[in-house]
C-alpha cells in the first residue's frame, strides 16, 4: 500500500528573503501525464542538488523536479542564510563526529561557491565568516567551549572584547565575541532560485504542485498531483520535514519550527547605531541564542525560538505572536532601534534526529530518500544530494564513504511522551541560553 499525503507545505506568512526579491516568473504547474526516468519530489537544497548531479551523470535521461511551494520559499529559502563550513555552539563536542561532518560541510560549501560563481547567481554571497556572541556568565562559558573546539580542530578565529564588539556591530550587549572565517552569508531564497534556474535542460521543474501520493504500476511509479500524473522508473523523496507523509522516517525525526523577522532597509541615522554599518552574521554562543544579521541591503534580521510543530507548516498568527520576541531581542541589543518596524516575519520547519542520524539511500527498489540532520543544513544538504545521485549510479568516492558512515536516525519515543521530552529539552536550552535569547 503506497502512501496518501495528508499534509503539504503551504505557507501563509511573509518570508522576507523571498518577498524582497524581484517578482519570480509564474510557476510551471504540472498538468496532464508525463513520463520520466527519475522524479525528484522536493525542491529544497537536497532535492535540487540530487537532481542537478543525476542530470549531469545521465545527460540522455529525462527528469522532473516537483515542488509543492515555490523553490526558494520552502525551508531552504527560510533559514538564516549561513553557508557553514563548521558549526559548534557551546558545550563539549565529539571531535570525531565534527571532523566527519566538516568533510561534508566543506564539500557542500565549495560546491555552492563554485555554482554561484560559475552561474553568476545574484544572492548577496559574502565570504565574511561569522561571529559568535556571549552575553552573561553562561555565554562566557559557552564561547570558551567554542574556542576550545576550534583550537582542537585547528581552525582560526579572532577574539573581540566588549569594546571591539561595540565598535564592529554597535552594541555592548555581548560581553565577548569570536569571529570565525570560512563560511558564507547569502539570501537563501535567492540562492535556491538561482540553483533551480540553472539546472540542466533535461530536468523539467514543476512548482506549486503538491504530490498527493504515489503507487507502483507496471514496474514504474505513478505519482499523483492535483492536475497531473508522472510515470517514473525511480523516485527520490527529498521533502524535508514532510518526508514522513510518504511513509519514510516515521518516528525518526522531530519537526521543529524556528522563526525570523526582517526590517526594512535602515536609513543612515539607524545605521549609525550599528558600529561600522558593514554586513555581518552572528550566532549565539549557546544553541538557543538569537541569530542576528545585518544584510547587504542594510536590513536587520533576527531569529530565535524553536518549538515542536507536529502539524507543520506554521500559521501566520503564531508567527506574528513570536515577532514580539524578536522586537524584545532587537531592543535589548540596540535600544535606539526598539521602534524600528519589521517588514516581514516568518517561520520555517527543520527536522532534527537523535544521534546526528540521516536518512539516505534506497528504501524500496527504485525508491530513494534523503534527509540530513539539521545542523548546517545548506552545505550538508548540497553535499548529501550530490552524493545520493552518485550512490544511485553506483559510483564510489571517499566522500560517499563518509556519508554512508553516518548512522540511521534512532527511533524516538511515541507521542505524547515525545511532546513532553521535546518541551523539557526546549525549556532547558532556553534557560541555558539566558540573556542570549
Amino acid at each position: 500500500m503506497m502512501p496518501v499525503v495528508r499534509l503539504v507545505p503551504k505557507y501563509t506568512d511573509s518570508n522576507g528573503w523571498w518577498e524582497t526579491l524581484p517578482q519570480a516568473p509564474s510557476p510551471r504547474v504540472l498538468s496532464g501525464q508525463i513520463r520520466v526516468q527519475t522524479a525528484i519530489i522536493g525542491g529544497g537544497i537536497c532535492g535540487v542538488a540530487t537532481a542537478n548531479r543525476l542530470a549531469e551523470l545521465r545527460p540522455s535521461d529525462e527528469f522532473c523536479l516537483i515542488e509543492a511551494e515555490r523553490i526558494g520559499n520552502g525551508a531552504s529559502g527560510r533559514n538564516a542564510g549561513f553557508m557553514l563550513n563548521l558549526h559548534s555552539h557551546g558545550t563539549p563536542k565529539k571531535l570525531d563526529i565534527l571532523r566527519r561532518n566538516i568533510k561534508l560541510w566543506e564539500a557542500g560549501l565549495a560546491s555552492l561557491r563554485r555554482k554561484v560563481e560559475e552561474w553568476q547567481i545574484p544572492c548577496d554571497w559574502s565570504n565574511d565568516g561569522r561571529f559568535y556572541g556571549a552575553a552573561g556568565p553562561d555565554g562566557e562559558k559557552h564561547i570558551d567551549e567554542i574556542a576550545e573546539t576550534l583550537d582542537q580542530l585547528g581552525h582560526d578565529y579572532t577574539w573581540f572584547d566588549q569594546k571591539a564588539m561595540r565598535e564592529r556591530i554597535g552594541t555592548g550587549f555581548y560581553s565577548r565575541g569570536l569571529h570565525a572565517p570560512g563560511n558564507a552569508l547569502v539570501n537563501p531564497a535567492a540562492l535556491m532560485r538561482g540553483l533551480a534556474r540553472n539546472l540542466p535542460r533535461n530536468i523539467d521543474v514543476y512548482e506549486n504542485t503538491p504530490v498527493l501520493g504515489f503507487e507502483r504500476e507496471s514496474g514504474a511509479f505513478r505519482i499523483r498531483t492535483a492536475h497531473g500524473t508522472v510515470l517514473a522508473e525511480r523516485i527520490v523523496l527529498a521533502a524535508g520535514a514532510f518526508l514522513r507523509q510518504f511513509g519514510i522516517g516515521v518516528g525518526k525525526f522531530v519537526p521543529m519550527g524556528t522563526y525570523a523577522s526582517l526590517t526594512a532597509p535602515l536609513n543612515e541615522r539607524a545605521l549609525a547605531h550599528l558600529g561600522t554599518g558593514q554586513e555581518f552574521g552572528l550566532l549565539g554562543a549557546s544553541a538557543y541564542g538569537a541569530t542576528i544579521r545585518l544584510t547587504r541591503d542594510k536590513r536587520l534580521f533576527v531569529r530565535n525560538l524553536f518549538n515542536f510543530v507536529p502539524g507543520a507548516p506554521l500559521g501566520a498568527a503564531r508567527v506574528a505572536e513570536i515577532a514580539k520576541l524578536h522586537r524584545k531581542a532587537m531592543a535589548a541589543r540596540w535600544p535606539a532601534l526598539a521602534e524600528e518596524p519589521f517588514e516581514h516575519s516568518w517561520g520555517g520547519v527543520m527536522a532534527f534526529t537523535l544521534g546526528n542520524g540521516t536518512i539516505f539511500g534506497e528504501y524500496q527498489p527504485g525508491l530513494f530518500a534523503i534527509l540530513t540532520h539539521d545542523i548546517s543544513p545548506m552545505t550538508r544538504g548540497e553535499a548529501a544530494g550530490g552524493l545520493l545521485a552518485e550512490y544511485m549510479e553506483k559510483l564510489d568516492s571517499d566522500l560517499l564513504s563518509v556519508q554512508l558512515s553516518i548512522p540511521a536516525p534512532q527511533r524516538l519515543p511515541p507521542r505524547p511522551f515525545l511532546d513532553v521530552g521535546v518541551a523539557l529539552k526546549s525549556a532547558y536550552l532556553h534557560y541555558v541560553a539566558g540573556r542570549e535569547f
